[in-house]
């Protein structure tokens, strides 16, 4: 993992709060095996209490979000023993709910914002599903039906319908199916997360359908829709941000073969 990938995930583990610029500079220099805060201080021109003193603030900060005792010199087997613990977590169908929001996936600005919060409801939701995943049907919508004992059913309303699986929301069963495609490969993925992009126009939101990092590299699997466009403007920003790799997918071959569909896409990643 580089230095700029172990930042991305940082990041997101601190809910989209960044590190300044000294406790990136810090980060950085102890990840690429500079541990001597004296020496990071002769190069960059500060004070070494300076800088011994935010690293400190830096190691209790990502000791508390990480959960474990976080030093300098232990600093790259935490983070990634923190990805390799959610990989396992995601094998046991246990998605990480880490939260994207103000991440830097490459060293631009870039956030992603947690699906499982209320906001990812249509302003108009009215239906409404217990923890136990009982379903009724409210005001004349259709009934919300458990479709197996792994959490996954359909909530509805009349504008938009909601696949869920494993406490994800989804927009079309094609998405489930890639979901439960990358689950079984034990990838590391983000379903429909909205991102903030800086655009010429300004800050814009941008959803794509699937966010995945593989073998230390980013990259995006679009389902395409008869229905749907490929929007070109939007994966040129994506693009300038570092994910170059934008693949679509036919929404029938998504549906007939799911795990076809994710080795072809994670071959293309691989190899980007």
């Amino acid at each position: 993992m580089t230095a700029d990938e172990a930042l991305a995930l940082v990041e997101t583990v601190l809910d989209g709060k960044r590190l300044n610029d000294v406790q990136e500079l810090i980060f950085r220099q102890c990840w690429e095996g500079r541990q001597s805060y004296k020496e990071i201080a002769q190069i960059y021109s500060y004070d070494d209490e300076y800088i011994k003193y935010i690293a400190g603030k830096l190691w209790k900060l990502l000791s508390k979000a990480f959960d474990d005792n976080v030093k300098r010199n232990n600093l790259k087997s935490v983070v990634n023993g923190y990805l390799r613990r959610h990989q396992v977590n995601s094998q046991r169908n246990q998605l990480m709910g880490i939260n994207l929001s103000g991440a830097d996936l490459s060293g631009s600005i870039l956030c992603l914002a947690n699906l499982n919060g209320a906001n990812s409801y249509p302003a108009n939701l009215e239906n409404v599903i217990n923890p136990d995943n009982n379903t009724e049907s409210v005001s004349g919508n259709e009934k919300i039906e458990d479709e197996n004992e792994n959490n996954q059913g359909i909530e509805s309303n009349r504008e938009e319908r909601i696949y869920h699986w494993n406490d994800l929301r989804f927009h079309c069963q094609e998405q489930v199916k890639i979901a439960e495609a990358l689950d079984r490969t034990n990838t590391l993925f983000f379903p429909n997360s909205k991102a903030r992009l800086t655009t010429p126009a300004g800050r814009q939101n941008q959803e794509p359908d699937f966010l995945i990092f593989h073998q230390g590299k980013w990259g995006i699997l679009e389902i395409s829709h008869p229905d749907t466009e490929k929007d070109e403007t939007r994966d040129r920003l994506f693009a300038s941000h570092g994910i170059s790799i934008i693949h679509y997918c036919d929404a029938n071959r998504c549906a007939e073969e799911p795990d076809r569909i994710v080795r072809e896409f994670l071959d293309i990643l691989s190899q980007g």
